[in-house]
């Protein structure tokens, strides 16, 4: 996106910026339209197997319950986004942007867990659009570019008029912030945070990105001595797919909608979920040890570990068994959780070794293991003197591709994104403001402990 944001370093100043374009007549006007499509049945699921009885509930209903009774999705069309969507010339070749975005789009509209949609073009101001007509948009061409349009105005609309309770919104966009002087760069994260700061109290926030190849004419946040590329580009550029909503509902979203996706993730904001998880007493153990709060009947399931004899020679090592379905992909990746999952509490002897995904056989294996899609391998060198309480945790941390993915100097276009970090920089604090406890920012804890036979 290419505009001067008028934020100075006042707050009525900020007001006006936002108020912007976006006059809440528009907002309200637009808000009026009625949805795209009717109200449809949700979809059943195959049956799963049923976890053990210690195993925790879901925080949400199944995927196969997801109902989502409004989804609104947002395209911005300036001119910055044309190369994205150029028109379709005599050689039909079509960018990665059309073909992922049409496709995302087609989905969400014969998705029968959504009741309703609304879709709109986001210009000097969003207006009401239909399915088909956005379809188009991003097949054959943006026919006429809005002029400006500004990345905190557009989040200060969508999070405070368009996210009713029910609703997820989607803002699509290349997501580069250009405020109006060199001097206000660093002022860009506040940007963000005032933006989002009336909110709802339980906002959260994904944010997708991906890179598609680019026809068109480039417009560099920070123009500098450069001003905008003609003919660009030989690399790939990036753009984003945001999505804000109730934090229950975008984690359902997260799990569903956008599953399936090429591309990077980040989550703001998300609550903690106690998975459906046990300890698995018969499953690729190791040593000398059983389930305390299940006894040793075969296939016990539990939490309470009760080690009868370990040492760093001759380990013990069971199995957590976690159904992590409901979760956004990134957190379903067993790379990710071997290099995130952690292993909290007041010992050194007990910590996780292995995470990795259900095979074929284990789902199929008709055992207790069948009812999970990921095991935890923890060890423990040591028998406890006493009673341990131990908390498997998923920490919400911002992966290292956000950084990456950020330049300070886009002069020369390439597949990063001007102050990417500085915008999630603000959006993180305003949202960890809001969490209450240590452990607010964790996406999953599992209670466990382990103690003397």
């Amino acid at each position: 996106m290419r505009i001067s944001f008028f934020v100075r370093h006042t707050l009525p100043a900020a007001a006006l910026l936002l108020a912007g374009c976006y006059s809440r007549s528009d907002i309200d006007a637009g808000q009026s339209d009625k949805p795209s499509s009717p109200e449809a049945p949700a979809t059943q699921s195959p049956a799963q197997p049923a976890p053990s009885k210690a195993a925790a509930k879901p925080a949400t209903p199944s995927t196969g319950e997801a109902r989502f009774p409004r989804v609104n999705v947002f395209l911005e069309v300036s001119g910055s986004m044309q190369g994205f969507m150029p028109a379709s010339g005599a050689d039909a070749r079509t960018t990665q942007f059309q073909q992922q975005v049409s496709e995302w789009l087609s989905g969400l509209e014969r998705d029968q867990r959504v009741a309703q949609r609304g879709y709109f073009r986001i210009a000097d101001r969003p207006l009401t659009d239909s399915y088909k007509a956005l379809s188009e948009t991003v097949r054959r061409g943006i026919s006429q570019p809005a002029k400006s349009t500004s990345i905190p105005a557009i989040l200060d609309t969508v999070a405070n008029r368009y996210l009713g309770e029910g609703t997820v919104s989607v803002i699509i966009s290349d997501f580069i912030y250009s405020p109006e002087r060199a001097g206000d760069v660093p002022y860009i994260n506040t940007d963000i945070a005032d933006a989002l700061a009336h909110s709802r109290q339980d906002l959260a926030v994904s944010v997708y990105g991906f890179t598609s190849d680019f026809k068109g004419t480039y417009y560099p946040a920070m123009k500098g001595r450069v001003g905008k590329v003609p003919n660009c580009c030989a690399e790939p550029i990036p753009y984003y797919m945001w999505v804000l909503g109730p934090a229950e509902l975008v984690g359902r979203f997260d799990a569903t909608l956008m599953k399936g996706l090429q591309g990077e993730q980040a989550h703001f904001g998300l609550p903690a979920l106690e998975v459906p998880n046990s300890v698995l007493s018969r499953f690729q153990r190791k040593g000398s040890w059983f389930v305390a709060d299940a006894g040793k009947q075969a296939g016990a399931g539990g939490h309470a570990v009760a080690i009868e004899e370990a040492s760093a020679q001759e380990p013990a090592e069971f199995v957590v068994g976690l159904d992590l379905a409901q979760l956004p992909e990134l957190f379903q990746a067993p790379a990710y959780l071997q290099k995130n999952l952690a292993l909290r509490g007041n010992t050194t002897e007990a910590k996780v070794v292995k995470v990795e995904a259900a095979t074929e056989a284990a789902k199929r294996s008709g055992g207790p293991e069948a009812a999970y899609t990921h095991f935890v391998t923890v060890r423990v060198t040591g028998k406890p003197r006493s009673k341990q309480d131990l908390t498997l945790a998923l920490p919400a941390a911002r992966p290292t591709w956000v950084e990456k993915w950020t330049t300070t100097d886009d002069s020369r276009p390439g597949s990063q994104t001007f102050a990417l970090s500085r915008q999630l920089d603000g959006l993180q604090k305003l949202l960890a403001g809001r969490q209450a406890g240590t452990n607010a920012a964790d996406v999953l804890r599992v209670p466990l402990s382990v103690q003397p036979d």
